[in-house]
């Protein structure tokens, strides 16, 4: 005879589940649906299902879908954030280092087509849902000014580093939208990068200053 329990065989299961499978792992797949088909594409069971595991194991770590979409919202605008650290300057020359900023800004897309996927994803989604709105306009002022604070290191007068450092990102964010395929090979891509690099340089030549006069 089989030994009884006061555990239902369910119960044991789901308890295994808990302990295997992460509060990460079902946002980590959460990414994986939004990159293939937006946040429309995030449903708990198909997610179980990718996971191999039962909702039982969802409800563990989430309340509901929307507390799953707020978790992960909440996580892309807390890495995105870290990423900024990768931005600081080095102790190369400025024009050097200008230059790899600039060249690493306009390759990350093609470098990491899953991170851009996401991205795309997340502001399309900030078109309707109120939370993701507000993280990307998070993101983008953080970005913004870690452009200005740069800037303001390598110029005298640090009038106009808040102009130049919006241009910039909106360069840098617009070319990796509209251009497809490496971006060390795309003839315009190299373009934008020079010009971009020789805009920045010459201001910086010119002591800094503000963009508005001539």
């Amino acid at each position: 005879m089989a030994r009884s329990s006061d555990t239902p065989r369910g119960a044991r299961r789901g308890s295994r589940e808990k302990e295997q499978l992460s509060r990460d792992a079902w946002l980590d797949a959460a990414a994986s649906a939004i990159e293939e088909g937006g946040f429309d594409n995030v449903r708990v069971l198909n997610l179980a299902k990718t996971l191999g595991v039962t909702r039982g194991s969802f409800y563990w770590h989430f309340r509901d879908h929307q507390d799953l979409l707020v978790s992960f919202l909440e996580r892309w605008r807390e890495r995105r954030l870290a990423d900024l650290t990768a931005w600081l300057p080095s102790d190369t020359d400025v024009e050097s280092e200008t230059r790899r900023i600039l060249h690493r800004l306009l390759s990350e897309g093609t470098h990491n087509v899953r991170r851009m996927r996401i991205e795309l994803a997340v502001r399309d989604f900030a078109r309707k849902d109120a939370l993701a709105a507000r993280i990307v306009a998070e993101i983008d002022q953080a970005r913004i000014a870690q452009n200005q604070r740069i800037l303001e290191q390598i110029a005298d007068d640090p009038r106009g580093a808040d102009d130049l450092s919006l241009l910039l990102y909106v360069a840098t964010m617009g070319a990796q939208l509209v251009m497809t395929g490496p971006a060390e090979k795309s003839p315009a891509m190299q373009r934008i990068e020079t010009m971009l690099g020789n805009l920045v340089l010459d201001w910086h030549r010119r002591g800094g200053g503000t963009l508005l006069e001539p």
